[in-house]
């Protein structure tokens, strides 16, 4: 039996002259109406050997059917051919074929096929084909496939492939992929590829890859790429990459690249990356990355640009030739900077390098590496007790302002004179490191006499507060205005004063007034 279906199938295949697709060039064609019509396979119809001149309203196709058109209905047990165009509803259990258009409903156990356009339904085990554009819903085990462009929804196991534009709502086992553009909402197992331009919302297992640009929203497994630039609102798993500008709000677990400029609200788990500019909020957990650096830059370990101007807050390094703004990290490093550092170390080539040595109430003596601008700096801070018997020594950094003394005292003229004012937070620990809680914060108000630019003194008031969990902590202080105890903590409050001296280049400083002479403020 199964040897008799074979035959028949290939006898089918044999009588009907595939090579006529092509030959239709989708002028107008005038063929006979037939109601109905009966095939068993060709050239065994009722219409004979001139089936190809006519159409009909109803076709049967008991194994095969080759036929001029069909304006109707047609069920075929193997394939439904028609010549010239088919308008209407087909199912077939291998095949639908058209030398020119099809449209409407067809339905086929392997694949429908025309050489024109197709529209409408088209449902395949295999694959729905079109010489030209493919329109409607299609649903393919494996492939839907237009010489043009593709719209509409469609469902390919494989592939969706348009040889122009693929527009519509599109998934793809595998891949989506178009010699044109891509647009509307489009999924893909593997990949969402256009030659040109992909836009909409675009969904990828793997990769969503532009010829030109990607704009609109694309969640990506891996990776949403672009030649030219990558605009709205993209996710990736690993990394958003563009061949010219990125801007938007643009998320990756891996990173953010662009060989121009990076602009919009950028996170990632690793590094935004701008060959050219970066503007907006970038936020990397790992790295920032441009030549010309502007807005708020968060990266949990370092922003680098050639200039910088804004807010960085770096959880290890901020780096650049020349910046401007407020800076927070362990280290701040740059040629030229303007603004407020903070940080372990604020290392710049026009700000102070100083070493302060100084003695506090409590026997505390301190050697301060103080860095930054010359108005505001930062001091890593290593101390020692001298007065206790047993060894105490704390660690820790201070952020400071400098002014004019007349900026304090109006009628205190004297250019020698400054006033640092000072906040610092240092961490005790006794006999060997320790991290138990044990930190002092204390505000310092300091006068000052610089003797020569490489020399000055200082001295006032500091107001402590002590917090810890450590036996003994009480000796750090040579009295307490108010001890009190909460939570398993000891707090301690006094004024007590520091005394200390300031090495190697200093300056005067502008008073506020003037340096600010610029801003339109009625200082009176």
């Amino acid at each position: 039996m199964k040897k008799k279906i074979l035959l028949l199938v290939a006898l089918c295949s044999m009588m009907i002259p595939l090579q006529v697709m092509g030959q239709h060039s989708g002028e107008e064609i005038e063929l006979e109406y037939r109601k109905w019509r009966v095939t068993l396979f060709p050239p065994l119809s009722t219409n004979g050997l001139e089936a190809v001149d006519y159409t009909a309203r109803y076709s049967i196709n008991i194994l095969g059917g080759y036929h001029g058109g069909l304006d109707g209905g047609e069920l075929g047990g193997l394939i439904n051919y028609n010549k010239y165009y088919t308008h209407g509803g087909q199912l077939a259990g291998l095949a639908n074929i058209s030398g020119g258009d099809m449209q409407g409903v067809n339905i086929a156990g392997i694949g429908n096929f025309s050489n024109y356009s197709m529209s409408g339904i088209q449902v395949a085990g295999l694959g729905n084909v079109s010489g030209a554009e493919l329109e409607g819903i299609q649903f393919a085990g494996l492939l839907n496939s237009a010489a043009e462009g593709s719209s509409g929804l469609q469902f390919a196991g494989l592939a969706n492939v348009a040889g122009g534009d693929l527009e519509g709502l599109q998934f793809g086992g595998l891949i989506n992929a178009t010699d044109g553009s891509i647009s509307g909402l489009q999924g893909a197992g593997i990949t969402n590829l256009a030659r040109n331009d992909v836009e909409g919302l675009q969904a990828a297992g793997i990769l969503n890859f532009a010829g030109g640009d990607i704009s609109g929203v694309q969640a990506a497994g891996v990776a949403n790429i672009a030649r030219d630039d990558v605009e709205g609102l993209q996710a990736a798993g690993a990394i958003n990459f563009a061949g010219a500008d990125v801007s938007g709000l643009i998320a990756s677990g891996g990173a953010n690249i662009a060989l121009k400029n990076i602009e919009g609200l950028l996170v990632t788990g690793g590094a935004n990356i701008a060959l050219e500019d970066a503007s907006g909020f970038l936020v990397a957990g790992g790295l920032n990355v441009a030549r010309q650096m502007e807005g708020l830059m968060i990266s949990g370990g370092a922003n680098i640009a050639q200039n910088m101007e804004g807010l960085q807050f770096a959880g290890f390094l901020n780096a650049s030739q020349t910046a401007k703004g407020l800076q927070i990290g362990v280290i701040n490093i740059a040629k030229e900077f303007e603004g407020v550092p903070i940080g372990l170390i604020s290392l710049y080539g026009n700000g102070r390098k100083n070493m302060d040595v100084r003695y506090s109430d409590g026997g505390f003596t301190d050697i301060g590496i103080t860095l930054g601008t010359y108005r505001v700096y930062n001091a890593a801070i290593l101390g020692y007790n001298t007065s206790l018997d047993r060894d105490v020594y704390r660690v820790g950094m201070a952020v400071g302002l400098e002014k004019n003394i007349q900026d304090a005292f109006e009628n205190w003229n004297d250019k020698s004179m400054y006033v640092n004012q000072e906040f610092s937070v240092l961490h005790h620990f006794e006999d060997e490191w320790s991290d138990k809680l044990n930190l002092l914060y204390s505000y310092k108000y300091h006068i000052g006499k610089r003797f020569s630019s490489g020399f000055s003194i200082y001295g006032g008031p500091t107001f402590n507060m002590l917090v810890s969990r450590v036996d003994g902590a009480s000796d750090y202080s040579w009295y307490s205005l108010w001890s009190p105890k909460w939570k398993g903590r000891d707090y301690r409050f006094w004024v007590g004063f520091t005394a200390g001296i300031r090495l190697f280049k200093q300056k005067e400083m502008k008073r506020f007034r003037n340096e600010f002479q610029s801003w339109d403020i009625d200082w009176n």
